[in-house]
């Protein structure tokens, strides 16, 4: 059996399966993002005891089979720890605005064009390098002790095992990794100030970190023998689960985050950072060898959350009289602004006094489509065309909101029926590393010969197209883009 940790934004998962790669046990706990004066951090302390309480939890029957575990994570967020292994400062969520001072004062360093060639990144105020910064100013004692920077999924390897290195799809992220070599690049890391004897060496998904600590297995129970691995960001290990492995497909994947996701060659790669597309983030995937290609919004699912938790002050059972209605009613879903442009706010747009919960909550599902497809139209510019899309994450359990998709999308959506998919390819990556497998394709076809999907087809084209021109007209008066 083998174990997949998910370390989301919102929530992290743990999931067991077995050798079909069928879950056997999940065990779900909020993500313990903390609130400070330096705003939102993530506690590491926190989330690693409530991951070895989830461990502990594993049936016995279930714990003694299992041969590994593959850790993903959310990205950009990174802790600084020290020679001894103690972690020195909690990680600063990757939406955290407190790093815009640190953020505008790089950019008049380095050109914008600059970082792009290197990294494949537009520079945006996300990435792990404003943190890293910002800790070195406001704690200059402290950061006398700093040995390592680590991810969070390396972070998680490093309790379990004590192997200190960087997965290198989350390395992608920091800002400061050269995607064509593939190591730390001079000229960033100058810049940034950051001592490069910190940053760590970078190793690729898939790859033993070594056995679990002997003080670990006794305190979980896990065989003393069980392996662990890092298996890159979250929407990067979905795309291996679902299958998304080559450029005749495209992954959406809908979490707290909305992401569309295209699986490159390096050939492909470097037309892109030739063509140089502004709404484009490129990096390392987590299948060795490969390159993704992304776009999409900070908000997704989130402003799902929004509109049930803080608006309507409700929760997803309202799914269950939810009732799809065609509507009037724009809705921009910029509620943590985009990720190159952080100042601005979503808005609602020709609201009446007759439109209620059912139309609000229409409204909300159509725009993260609208802006999705407008995702797809910058893909098929760059060269992707006779696709197929695959939806996975937490969204994907909303077939309200697939049947949307497939509408404003116009193409059918396949819909892996394993809903935690990023703890499925997790698990995937974990096996590939306790076996040694080198043909991560050949895996990929040998377990997934069971699994099971569901397609969504489009049958209300019209009107969605209609409305899909009229959002981006009112995006462009609005907002300019």
């Amino acid at each position: 059996m083998y174990c997949g940790i998910d370390v989301g934004t919102t929530n992290t998962k743990v999931l067991v399966f077995d050798d079909d790669f069928k879950v056997v046990f999940l065990k779900k706990f909020k993500t313990p993002v903390i609130s400070s004066k330096e705003g939102d951090l993530l506690s590491s302390k926190k989330l690693f005891v409530e991951i070895l309480s989830s461990l502990k939890s594993i049936p016995e029957s279930t714990k003694e089979k299992i041969k590994a575990i593959g850790i993903s994570s959310l990205g950009e967020t990174v802790f600084p720890i020290s020679q001894d292994g103690e972690v020195l400062q909690d990680g600063m969520m990757w939406y955290n605005k407190n790093v815009l001072e640190e953020y505008r004062e790089f950019l008049k360093k380095v050109p914008s064009d600059v970082i792009f060639k290197k990294t494949g990144l537009w520079p945006s105020w996300i990435y792990s390098v404003f943190k890293m910064k910002r800790f070195y100013k406001n704690n200059k004692e402290l950061a006398k002790e700093v040995y390592k920077w680590l991810d969070v999924a390396s972070l998680i390897a490093f309790l379990l095992t004590g192997n200190i290195a960087m997965d290198r799809v989350l390395s992608s992220r920091t800002l400061l990794m050269n995607i064509l070599t593939g190591k730390w690049d001079e000229e960033l890391v100058e810049a940034s100030g950051i001592p490069k004897e910190h940053l760590p060496e970078v190793v690729d998904s898939g790859v033993s970190r070594g056995r679990i600590r002997k003080g670990i297995s006794e305190e979980t129970g896990l065989p003393k023998d069980t392996i662990v691995t890092t298996a890159g960001q979250d929407h990067i290990t979905a795309s291996y689960a679902a299958g998304v492995h080559d450029e005749t497909k495209l992954l959406d994947s809908s979490g707290t985050t909305e992401a569309a996701l295209w699986t490159v060659s390096k050939e492909t790669l470097k037309k892109y950072l030739k063509k140089a597309p502004s709404i484009f983030q490129a990096g390392f995937h987590c299948i060795p060898g490969k390159y993704y290609l992304l776009t999409g919004l900070p908000t997704g699912g989130f402003c799902i959350d929004w509109l049930l938790n803080k608006i309507l002050k409700e929760d997803y059972s309202v799914f269950r009289t939810f009732k799809y209605q065609k509507n009037a009613v724009f809705f921009f879903p910029y509620l943590r602004g985009t990720f190159d442009r952080e100042e601005i706010g979503g808005a609602f747009f020709n609201l009446k006094d007759t439109d209620d919960r059912d139309v609000i909550i229409s409204a909300v599902l159509e725009s993260t489509a609208f802006e999705m497809r407008s995702c797809l139209n910058g893909f098929e510019k760059l060269g992707l065309k006779d696709y197929e899309i695959v939806a996975t994450g937490g969204g994907s359990q909303l077939r309200e909101w697939l049947e949307v998709k497939a509408n404003v999308f116009g193409k059918v959506v396949k819909v892996l029926s394993v809903h935690e998919s990023v703890a499925l390819g997790a698990a995937m990556i974990a096996k590939i590393a306790k076996i040694g497998q080198k043909n991560w394709e050949e895996f990929f076809k040998e377990v997934s010969q069971n699994f099971e999907y569901e397609y969504f087809q489009p049958d209300e084209g019209e009107y969605f197209q209609k409305k899909y021109l009229e959002y981006l007209k009112l995006r462009n008066r609005i907002y300019g883009f």
